[in-house]
């Protein structure tokens, strides 16, 4: 089996047209899959909040910058390089699957140490056990790492979609019923490792790749630059991104941290819907098209504005209607949540342009830029957190979205000093999407005057944020190009697969 995969997996030989067929039919079949898994998730985040109490959700969460942390390490971002390749042999594939295994393995035991350490610093011991049980799950996912990026650097969005929806649904279905027969915040830690476990047998299931035994070579060790980089970058974005739950944990308490947790993944949930498909099919996709600036351009500038066609209108329709749509979603003890989540989704604005950015450096091969970048900004993030503190979490909120304002185009500038496109040139693409959002902004907010507080009114803001804005954005001719081409491959791609399933 091991031969049989050697060329499966390392002839990477795509022509232009076919990588566009597989690009659309990709991006098609991961917005499907990340509809259904927003389904699923949304539904189950409305049960899981009225079966569990915040103080659950905050007993977790307080683990979960330890494990964020670790999970730097777990595969040293030779997933990244197994996608960004332009070849790769079995040897090297056994290489660092080995490596993987390897760091996971004494991650695992290095979190099991840490468990005590972590109960004293939030003077929380419930914590301790669920540190430990949860350690198991960085030896599961060094198993299945290199097997999902295969499936992701062969363009197999279809199978990747498969693994994340059954795994999801085998995890949400353990949390709903343990959290039904009284265990807690456990139900929460048993899901997880249900996820994972999922994920490991459908990854081997479908990837049908076997390790060869670990070959020592100077040559296999290259990988391994590439990688540090990228981990470098993910550690210094860790603080970015869990410093402020540290913080409200050790300082604030545990309910403070719930409601901040909750408003923070109410955000983040819909947002990682649409953008990562995206990535899952701009990166392996932008580093095959690196040798045609014309090419590659083109193919950034659809994908980042499709994720914006996708996500603005959303995040705007949240912040008009945040705090009915908090108590519609989550019930009434939840209402503190709506203040931090009008806050962050402000951020969300930003959030998209600066993640594309991760797309140019990786497909470059410029992660050691990335890394400084990382560094410069974790820096800047880590202040505002401490800055923010004594206001409360919503003071955290505001000063973290105040930084990455100010960041987010200092990041944009930096990654695209090199490379195929300008920065004048993103500009050039961005603009008529920022003034089509404060457009909308307030149209939105004179409409909201006019609806009354209720669920379908809810849905009426929702569809006419996405219509308005649409309007707005093909009042430019710039922007209205793009549209024409991304709405052009989405009629073939509809008739594709209405001949592939329909027929």
């Amino acid at each position: 089996m091991a031969s049989a995969n050697r060329f499966a997996f390392s002839d990477n030989r795509m022509s232009r047209a076919e990588l566009k067929v597989a690009s659309v039919n990709g991006t098609a079949i991961n917005f499907v899959s990340q509809a259904l898994k927003f389904l699923m998730q949304f539904c189950y985040q409305i049960l899981v909040a009225r079966l569990l109490l915040p103080e659950d959700f905050g007993i977790v969460a307080m683990a979960a910058p330890l494990f964020a942390f670790a999970a730097l390490f777990s595969d040293f971002g030779l997933t990244q390089a197994t996608v960004q390749r332009d070849e790769i042999n079995q040897e090297q594939l056994s290489f660092v699957f080995w490596v993987n295994v390897g760091l996971s393995a004494a991650i695992c035991l290095t979190v099991i140490a840490l468990a005590p350490v972590a109960g004293v610093f939030f003077r929380e011991p419930r914590i301790v056990p669920i540190v430990v049980g949860l350690s198991a799950t960085f030896v599961i996912g060094g198993l299945c790492a290199q097997h999902l990026a295969l499936l992701n650097r062969q363009l197999l969005f279809a199978k990747i979609a498969l693994v994340e929806l059954v795994s999801f649904l085998a995890g949400s279905a353990t949390c709903l019923l343990f959290a039904w027969n009284g265990f807690g915040y456990w139900a929460l830690v048993y899901s997880q490792i249900a996820t994972a476990l999922t994920t490991l047998l459908l990854a081997w299931w479908f990837a049908k790749w076997v390790p060869s035994r670990p070959a020592l070579r100077s040559q296999n060790f290259h990988l391994l630059n590439f990688g540090a980089n990228i981990t470098s970058f993910n550690f210094l974005n860790f603080f970015a991104r869990n410093f402020d739950n540290i913080l409200i944990g050790r300082y604030l308490g545990e309910m403070p941290l719930g409601i901040y947790d909750r408003a923070y993944k109410l955000l983040l949930l819909p947002l990682s819907q649409i953008t990562t498909p995206i990535a899952k099919v701009a990166l392996p996709s932008l580093a095959r098209t690196l040798s045609e600036p014309g090419t590659y351009r083109r193919f950034y500038f659809r994908m980042l504005e499709l994720t914006i066609l996708a996500t603005y209108p959303a995040v705007i329709f949240a912040i008009i209607n945040s705090q009915l749509l908090i108590l519609t979603l989550l019930g009434p003890r939840w209402s503190e949540v709506s203040e931090v989540f009008s806050i962050l989704a402000f951020g969300a604005i930003f959030a998209p342009i600066s993640s594309s950015t991760g797309w140019l450096f990786i497909s470059q091969d410029r992660t050691k830029e990335m890394r400084n970048w990382g560094a410069l900004s974790s820096a800047l993030f880590v202040a505002s957190f401490v800055c923010g503190l004594p206001w409360g979490i919503s003071g955290v909120a505001a000063f973290y979205i105040g930084v990455g304002t100010i960041q987010g185009p200092i990041l944009w500038w930096g990654a695209t000093r090199r490379g195929p496109l300008s920065f004048k040139q993103m500009l050039e693409v961005l603009w008529p999407y920022f003034v089509s959002a404060i457009m909308t902004s307030v149209m939105l907010y004179g409409l909201k005057a006019s609806l009354p507080g209720t669920f379908i009114a809810l849905l009426l803001s929702l569809v006419a944020s996405y219509v308005i804005f649409l309007a707005v954005v093909m009042a430019f001719s710039s922007s209205r190009k793009g549209i024409i081409e991304l709405a052009f491959e989405a009629s073939v791609m509809g008739g594709r697969f209405y001949r592939k399933f329909a027929l």
